[in-house]
């Protein structure tokens, strides 16, 4: 297993935690139920600047799947999530001009979020593509995280340009979970594959010009300077 430096284990936005329940709240399971083995609260969570450390976040994530009995809750987080949750860095997103220039920003300011993944944005070759790279193997909190994200990123992508025709290939470099087919059959225009080398997604290069509906020039530069103020904090 690989460590994770002091830098890169700067643990995961209490935010998340609080998406975590939305998603065991479908299953009956309330705040108590998921956070008191871990001496956390959802207001505790929902302070800003509030992180759960990178060992306790996996630990809630083998807690939430054991409780809910599901082999995956990645599909959940990432349909159930929204560009607001991700702070500073979501509102520039939000309020850039198009696909591309979210993408840029995505790959940018993603470890403000989360210091142990890496996004790489390509537009070589006759596709778009978006590599993600993940610092560390714990599991199961890696291949939730990178599924989350991944279902996070097209479903967020759709609401932020109003464009619901969206379609590409998804590759991961993990075995299929047990009742997989489900989540896939509710994507249908994209095509999933898996154990390939690389977490890695690619789609038309027609998307990077599709239109951000809250573009907005001068709140994206207000957003964007707050983010690089963060990263100049984190060296």
């Amino acid at each position: 297993m690989k460590t994770i430096s002091p830098r890169q284990d700067q643990g995961i936005p209490g935010v998340y935690g609080l998406l975590l329940l939305d998603v065991v709240s479908r299953w009956g399971y309330n705040a108590e139920a998921l956070f008191t083995p871990f001496h956390l609260s959802s207001e505790q969570l929902a302070e800003p600047n509030f992180r759960i450390p990178t060992p306790v976040a996996n630990e809630l994530v083998k807690h939430a799947l054991h409780l809910t009995g599901e082999s995956t809750l990645g599909f959940h987080l990432g349909t159930q999530m929204r560009i607001s949750i991700h702070g500073f860095i979501g509102y520039a997103i939000m309020t850039a001009h198009d696909i591309t220039d979210a993408l840029v920003l995505a790959n940018r300011f993603i470890q403000l979020r989360l210091p142990f993944l890496q996004l790489y944005f390509s537009t070589f070759g006759e596709k778009a593509t978006l590599q993600l790279q993940c610092d560390f193997d714990i599991e199961p909190l890696r291949t939730e995280i990178t599924i989350a994200l991944t279902f996070g990123i097209v479903t967020m992508a759709k609401a932020l340009t109003g464009c619901e025709d969206l379609s590409g290939e998804i590759d991961f470099d993990f075995p299929k979970p047990a009742g997989f087919e489900r989540y896939m059959a509710k994507f249908p225009s994209h095509h999933f594959r898996f154990e390939h080398p690389h977490l890695l997604s690619s789609f038309d290069k027609k998307y990077l010009s599709l239109k951000m509906v809250n573009a907005d020039p001068l709140a994206s530069q207000i957003a964007i300077n707050q983010c690089e103020a963060e990263l100049s904090a984190l060296g």
